[in-house]
């Protein structure tokens, strides 16, 4: 195929082309602006889609035969008939749009008139073109290709594009007579009255009388008018023409008398306060000149406060007449009105407001003081309550520089307000800045020089201000080694009272038993009374009377025995010292569930979720002991079936974690938990599952020691206790157990 080669035959493609080119930013600016009225944007848009359809149509019909056959160049034709058919009722919209409500009623029935004769134009042109009979046929011309109309075509040409466009200029016309826009509408009709009279001469009247000057011309005219449409509706949506609409609500309430009059010198609006100045009605005024109210004013221009009389209603007043203009078009004016009977009350008026001025200015000045005062008793209260905190304050700025200090940091580090460290921000000021609303605390610990331990504890949050901006931070250094020692001695007592309660468990239960046998004796004790008192007093019951003394006498020594073995129980001390060792738990684990096994429902599975190289250190007994009665707890609570999980990894509790039932320490522990899948356990059992006899099971399915056994060898061997239990979902045991220790260098 040859390179495309431009030409002269190839003029009315060029023009179409560059059209396009022309068209393209129109359409963006009118789709992206935020300024026009929808329904303006909407039949604008609708105008240039169209548009530049027609001459992507019209490029295309102008291609060489060597690139488009002359059949599909007549289809082509045909659909852009359907564009220009179109292009007329689209016309007419945009006009109708753009005079709103200004319009007679009569132009709403020609709109639904021309909704359906535009729909008529469409079948008819698709109709008559391919068969055929609207246009003879193409005829190749010097400045590209044509077709030749026929009848139907001219036909066609007057009553579907001409007629609505005729019409919208007939609403130009009358609209360059009604409204403060004459100019806008003045240029649209002149542009549809010489487009439509040239356009008909030249793209239709010569064509029939076989003169081919420039056939495709009507497209170039209604470019035209698509240019005069566009920049029209661009300086109404700047300018807001509809001004009667959109100034009524607002002026209606004012105290003195508006007016706006359109270019003519005709009132458009009116307020009521101008109203009640002319003494009419609001409609007597509208679309009336101003000058058969104010005979006075005989040429339109601006004026400042001239003195007028109304003899209507015999009111002395003064006129001020601004120009209103927009892109050095005038479409009006407005005149302001002043009654000047008003003078004297607005004078005496603003003497008591100048007045309640001076008396609210007194006032505010004594709150003022008063405010002050407050400021400094609050500024005093402050320092006080800063310098006597038990713990040291201060606070940085965004520059790093120190902006407040108490009484005790000074002391500590001397007055260092604005002075500047390096780095001018530590880690955890710096991690309290970059995470708003979090509090970082930190515990440390330091040597003084005489080999004392002291604890401090460092707490930093973040500063700032009315807008919530970050703006510093606050910082407090808290010394904490009484209460550090506090927890050292607790922690000794605690090793102490483990050491004392070695056999509580036997003692609890030897308890219950002596308990329970004491009323079983009480019982025998008052049936022998009873049987004594009843006997006879006669020689024949001297003997049995003499064996229910006897009976007496033993009943008292069982009694005296049962309390004397159990407060036995109860004094002893165990001097032996538990073995503690490492150990392996995940064979812990195994053995724990091999026993648990034998007697476990099929219903319930055991998992174990731990390697075999954690090592724990402790008793082995005791840990076995402690898991294997989590383990049946657990299954209890698992009537309908499920999963009891035993499990085990390191962790290091890098802060200090307070739980309902242990403070952990910082360390390295082993995380060892026994997770089920049953009931899960209220708030209010919680609190009592390590409690002594404390049980939720039926009468004879246990006693409820097993767990208060399992805390004591907990505290006994060093390690923690944690809780997490959600009902209708499970519970879940935690243990931070101490981590394997070296002994005699194998760990």
């Amino acid at each position: 195929m040859e390179a495309f080669k431009f030409s002269i035959h190839f003029l009315h493609g060029f023009i179409a082309l560059l059209t396009c080119i022309v068209l393209l930013p129109m359409i963006l600016s009118t789709t992206l602006s935020n300024t026009f009225a929808k329904h303006l944007q909407r039949n604008l848009i609708y105008l240039l889609i169209l548009n530049i359809l027609w001459n992507v149509l019209a490029f295309i019909e102008q291609l060489p035969r060597v690139y488009i056959s002359d059949e599909i160049r007549y289809t082509i034709y045909i659909l852009g008939v359907l564009c220009w058919v179109q292009y007329g009722y689209a016309i007419f919209r945009v006009v109708y749009g753009m005079a709103g409500e200004n319009l007679r009623p009569i132009w709403r029935k020609v709109r639904i008139f021309l909704n359906i004769w535009n729909f008529i134009g469409v079948i008819f042109c698709l109709i008559t073109g391919f068969a055929g009979k609207f246009y003879t046929g193409i005829v190749s011309t010097w400045y590209g290709f044509t077709a030749a109309n026929s009848v139907l075509a001219n036909i066609a040409i007057l009553i579907f594009l001409i007629i609505p466009v005729f019409f919208s200029a007939i609403i130009s016309y009358q609209q360059m007579h009604t409204t403060h826009a004459e100019k806008i509408f003045r240029s649209i009709f002149v542009s549809q009255m010489s487009a439509i009279i040239a356009g008909f001469i030249m793209d239709a009247i010569l064509p029939a009388l076989g003169l081919f000057i420039y056939g495709e011309s009507a497209s170039i005219f209604l470019f035209i008018i698509t240019l005069f449409l566009y920049r029209a509706n661009t300086i109404l949506a700047r300018t807001g023409i509809d001004m009667p609409k959109s100034l009524k609500h607002v002026i209606q309430e004012l105290d003195e008398g508006i007016l706006i009059l359109n270019s003519k010198g005709k009132i458009e609006l009116s307020n009521r306060a101008a109203c009640k100045l002319f003494g009419v009605g609001e409609k007597a005024l509208l679309q009336k000149s101003i000058t058969q109210f104010i005979p006075d004013i005989t040429v339109l221009g601006p004026m400042n406060n001239i003195p007028i009389y109304l003899k209507n209603n015999s009111v002395s007043a003064t006129i001020t007449i601004t120009p209103l203009t927009s892109n050095g078009i005038l479409y009006g004016y407005k005149a302001l009105l002043r009654d000047l009977r008003k003078n004297n009350d607005m004078q005496q008026r603003f003497s008591r407001l100048q007045a309640e001025f001076n008396d609210e200015r007194d006032s505010i000045r004594l709150r003022i003081v008063n405010l002050q005062q407050l400021y400094q008793q609050q500024q005093i209260f402050l320092n006080s309550l800063l310098n006597n905190l038990p713990s040291r304050l201060w606070a940085k700025n965004l520059k790093g520089a120190y902006t407040q200090q108490n009484n005790k940091d000074i002391a500590v580090r001397g007055n260092i307000k604005s002075h500047i460290e390096d780095p001018i921000f530590t880690p955890q000021e710096a991690q309290a800045m970059e995470s708003p609303g979090k509090t970082v605390v930190q515990n440390e610990t330091t040597i003084d020089e005489n080999g004392k331990k002291h604890w401090e504890k460092h707490t930093v949050v973040p500063l700032y201000d009315e807008a919530f901006r970050i703006k510093g931070v606050l910082g407090l250094i808290e010394d904490t080694t009484d209460f550090h020692a506090l927890e050292e001695e607790r922690n000794q007592l605690r090793e102490n009272l483990v050491k004392a309660s070695t056999f509580e468990d036997m003692s609890n239960v030897a308890g219950g038993l002596a308990h329970d046998f004491n009323n079983l004796l009480a019982g025998i004790i008052g049936y022998r009374d009873l049987a004594e008192a009843t006997l006879p007093k006669s020689e024949d019951c001297a003997r049995t009377k003499k064996y229910l003394g006897n009976m007496q006498k033993s009943l008292t020594s069982a009694t005296e025995l049962i309390k004397r073995t159990y407060d036995q129980l109860r004094e002893r001390q165990d001097d032996q010292k538990n073995v503690a060792v490492n150990f392996n738990v995940g064979l812990v684990f195994d053995e724990v569930r091999n026993a648990l096994s034998a007697t476990l429902p099929d219903n319930i599975q055991i998992l174990k979720n731990a390697t075999d190289d954690m090592i724990a250190f402790g008793n082995q007994t005791d840990f076995h002991r402690i898991m294997l009665n989590m383990g049946k707890n657990a299954i209890f609570a698992m009537k309908q079936g499920g999963t009891l999980t035993y499990g085990c990894h390191e962790v290091e509790v890098t802060e200090q974690i307070v739980t309902q039932f242990s403070t952990i320490p910082v360390g390295k522990y082993l995380y060892v938990s026994v997770m089920d899948t049953g009931v899960g356990m209220a708030p209010d059992v919680v609190k009592h599952i390590f409690t002594p006899y404390f049980t939720t099971r039926a009468p004879g399915q246990g006693m409820g020691i097993g767990l208060a056994v399992a805390m004591r060898l907990i505290k006994a061997a060093g390690a923690y206790l944690n809780l997490e239990t959600t009902i209708g979902k499970g519970t879940k045991f935690i243990l931070y157990w101490p981590i394997a220790k070296k002994m005699g260098g194998i760990s």
